[in-house]
């Protein structure tokens, strides 16, 4: 008896952590409330902190070895650019107000990076 309560609680943790980090949210099941846009803004948020540790990735390779990464730079910060666009077509073309604000963060967060490497 006690091995299935244990095992019950270990499922309803495992389920709370996987919503939490797919969502932002703490529950058992998802909201459904911005669908597929929160779901594609959490994607976007994920591929620009990527892009930004492959740019500070590239800078610390060029320190350490002298080797040119301009080229591995310029890659990312093209790819940014991308990653910007859909972040400003999805504030602009959504309904939820948590969802624009959401994209409107993370365009903020974009511009500050691209300032700062600059």
């Amino acid at each position: 008896m006690k091995a299935i309560l244990v095992l019950i609680v270990v499922v309803v943790v495992a389920l709370v952590a996987f919503n939490y980090f797919t969502t932002g949210e703490f529950s058992l099941m998802p909201s459904s409330s911005g669908g597929g846009e929160a779901q594609q803004l959490n994607q976007l948020r994920g591929e620009f902190r990527s892009l930004a540790r492959e740019f500070r990735q590239a800078g610390r390779s060029a320190a350490l070895s002298g080797m040119d990464t301009t080229s591995a730079a310029s890659a990312v910060l093209s790819e940014l650019d991308g990653v910007e666009d859909k972040v400003e077509a999805i504030g602009k073309n959504t309904q939820d107000p948590k969802v624009r604000d959401e994209a409107k963060k993370l365009a903020q967060e974009i511009a500050k990076f691209k300032k700062d490497i600059r």
